[in-house]
């Protein structure tokens, strides 16, 4: 079989590797994890290539029979650091590479094209403000050895051919996907109560989301005073780690929340901290797609969130959730009370929720639109023979 600088010209079989910064606990990082699990359980050979370094999700990934592979980068754009990168390719053999965000989006690039990888795709999962004249040129130049670029959502297509002026029909809309496991009826995680001293009788809200800024907890924290005062037995699970850490916490003092807002700090378990959630609010104010959305709702627990980015094509309002105004505590507050005085409610918006996430959320879902685009790709160049 003739090859290309070391890659089959043509294949039968589809050949990926995803190039991430690194493997932490973010949104981000699962979202990609979940994608390369799902991808090798449709028995594709799959790698994950860390450009920074490795992080706790590549204990999952293994565990899942996906390789990690390290290749740090000095810089963008550090010769050494390509030419390296590049070599890796073409040592796993891959035939497709989709990095995830700027930066292995920039170096994932440049060094696939060095490696002739006939795949090139980037993928965009923010909505992106650039904070370099110099970022937004290399991105706008780079899009031409691009050969598709998958956007959560479509407010992060339409943002991303504003600011770059990309081609639109290189620009692919592939939402996230999750674990169709949570459409499944949880038992609650009563454990949580005795584990984490948390009170029993109390109506629990839930917040899962990293302690910066752009998810705007102060707003939540306002708008948590403002429930209270109407209902003092529900209680703030704030879960995520953050620079913001000690501010809010300040802030919760100051508002004399100290008995009703609990810091969890960052949770692998989210399932199970659902179970225990009357409601789950994501008070954001920049969104791309969020899987705590569809999480939640897949787990049957009511979504109120910001209307903002990718939450417009998660949720229906009024329907399978509430969208709200960001940094509208008063709107917040209002629309928490509503549902938990109204359990008919939290009912009819939960059972719509989980058929929408069922029909068009899960990672199977994802995983198969992203082959499917890997195979379009392929097939146009010529470089795939009897795809499966």
């Amino acid at each position: 079989m003739r090859k290309y600088w070391g890659i089959d010209c043509m294949s039968s079989k589809i050949r990926i590797a995803h190039v991430i910064s690194a493997l932490g606990k973010g949104g981000m990082e699962f979202a990609v994890s979940r994608l390369a699990l799902e991808q090798k359980k449709m028995g594709y050979p799959v790698h994950v290539i860390c450009l920074r370094e490795f992080g706790p999700t590549k204990e999952i990934l293994e565990a899942g029979g996906v390789p990690v592979h390290l290749s740090c980068f000095r810089s963008r754009l550090d010769p050494g650091s390509l030419f390296r990168l590049r070599g890796l390719l073409q040592k796993l053999g891959v035939n497709v590479v989709q990095t995830h965000n700027y930066r292995p989006n920039v170096s994932g690039t440049v060094a696939a094209k060095m490696a002739g990888i006939p795949a090139i795709i980037s993928t965009l999962r923010t909505i992106n403000r650039w904070d370099t004249p110099r970022q937004f040129w290399m991105d706008r130049f780079l899009c031409f050895f691009r050969d598709a670029i998958v956007c959560v959502s479509r407010e992060v297509r339409d943002q991303y051919i504003k600011k770059i002026k990309c081609s639109p029909g290189k620009l692919h809309v592939i939402h996230n996907g999750i674990d169709p496991g949570l459409l499944l009826p949880l038992k609650k995680a009563e454990h949580l109560y005795t584990q984490y001293g948390l009170n029993k009788d109390n109506r629990h809200l839930i917040s899962i989301a990293r302690l910066v800024k752009i998810k705007d907890h102060s707003t939540l924290l306002k708008a948590q005073k403002k429930i209270i005062a109407e209902k003092n037995n529900v209680c703030l699970l704030i879960l995520g780690d953050g620079p913001l850490k000690e501010e809010l916490e300040l802030q919760v003092k100051e508002l004399g929340l100290v008995e009703h807002v609990r810091f969890l700090g960052h949770q692998d378990n989210i399932a199970e901290w659902l179970s225990i959630s009357d409601i789950s609010i994501l008070s954001t104010h920049i969104e791309g797609f969020s899987s705590t959305v569809l999480e939640s709702m897949a787990a049957g627990v009511p979504m109120i969130a910001t209307g903002v980015g990718g939450n417009f094509e998660a949720i229906q309002d009024g329907i399978t959730g509430f969208l709200i105004p960001h940094g509208d505590a008063d709107h917040l507050a209002r629309t928490t009370l509503r549902l938990l005085d109204d359990p008919g409610l939290c009912r009819e918006i939960s059972q719509n929720a989980g058929k929408v996430v069922e029909q068009s959320f899960t990672i199977e879902i994802t995983a198969r639109k992203t082959v499917d685009l890997y195979k379009t790709i392929l097939r146009r160049k010529g470089r795939l023979a009897d795809a499966r």
